[in-house]
């Protein structure tokens, strides 16, 4: 991994390069300019592409096995027969902005439905911990909401306040008195 000081924008400028084949294996393209390259049937396997600009970039037949996609811009990237399973952080938002085909390996959490041989649903498949729930939709308790500790203390009801509303309720219950006669 790069140093912290090398962690820039567009530090990385690759953009419209021809890397065809080549073996860049566990290389770090932390937010590296990588528009219209032609990676096809590169060895990325195990690459930190995280906040890489890959869009329009030729990733076809490329092994991406292992890649993080963390933050990945895809749009139009060319990914069709481009291995990608265990790469981690990519959603179907990602897919969908980039173009694929029935060679394409996905990681075990996305999951593709072809309609024909263009049209596809995306699915993200999330794990689900011993009760059934997915895993990363977890439950937290929030005590403040728990014990109404929202509001500021300016904003909540003193006792005297309280007492008041009750008394107001208890008189429009019993309804107007009736003249006696």
């Amino acid at each position: 991994m790069a140093s912290d000081n090398n962690r820039k924008p567009g530090n990385l400028k690759y953009s419209q390069q021809d890397l065809r084949k080549a073996d860049l294996q566990g290389k770090d393209f932390y937010m590296a300019d990588l528009r219209m390259i032609n990676m096809s049937e590169a060895n990325l396997s195990g690459a930190n592409l995280s906040e890489a600009d890959l869009r329009e970039a030729n990733l076809q037949n490329a092994n991406l096995t292992g890649a993080n996609l963390e933050g990945a811009f895809l749009r139009d990237a060319n990914l069709r027969g481009a291995d990608l399973s265990l790469v981690t952080n990519i959603s179907c938002i990602d897919i969908e902005s980039a173009y694929i085909d029935k060679e394409t390996k996905f990681p075990a959490s996305i999951r593709i439905k072809w309609k024909s041989e263009r049209k596809y649903v995306c699915m993200e498949i999330h794990e689900r911990d011993k009760k059934g729930r997915r895993a990363d939709c977890r439950r937290s308790k929030d005590k403040g909401r728990l014990f109404g500790n929202r509001r500021e203390n300016s904003e909540r009801r003193t006792e005297a306040d309280r007492r008041e509303i009750q008394a107001k309720k208890k008189k429009s219950q019993k309804g107007p008195k009736k003249p006696q006669a």
